[in-house]
């Protein structure tokens, strides 16, 4: 009875243990405009790598399907709208947007967990 036990404990330990190695190999840099404004994912287990006015690169800790689904809530929450069918591929997730004129491109794509490169055309 205290051996089944005692090897679940392990287990969880060792769990935990990996989960919180997460470390990408980037350097953090301040979220600028306009991203800074559009309440995107990218508080917690993220880090802001690459931040200009046209492009924002980011490092997240979940997965390519859960990263996308955020990403698209958020962006949709601030006005744009789906302007094509997502293209899902086996290393990358594409997405394009629209509002008021302006376009938007969204990859979700492995990188050390999950990489997303939001671009403003």
């Amino acid at each position: 009875m205290k051996k089944p036990f005692v090897m679940v404990i392990t287990l969880a330990m060792i769990a935990l243990t990996v989960s919180a190695c997460w470390n990408p190999s980037v350097t953090a840099v301040p979220i600028t405009a306009p991203w800074d404004k559009m309440d995107l994912p990218v508080k917690d287990n993220a880090i802001v790598w690459e931040s200009s006015a046209t492009k924002l690169k980011v490092a997240l800790k979940a997965d390519k399907m859960a990263v996308g689904e955020a990403f698209v809530k958020a962006l949709e929450k601030n006005g744009w709208k789906l302007s094509a069918q997502p293209d899902l591929r086996d290393t990358s997730h594409f997405y394009e947007f629209e509002k008021a004129g302006a376009k938007a491109k969204l990859e979700v794509y492995n990188f050390e967990n999950t990489g997303v490169i939001l671009e403003l055309e």
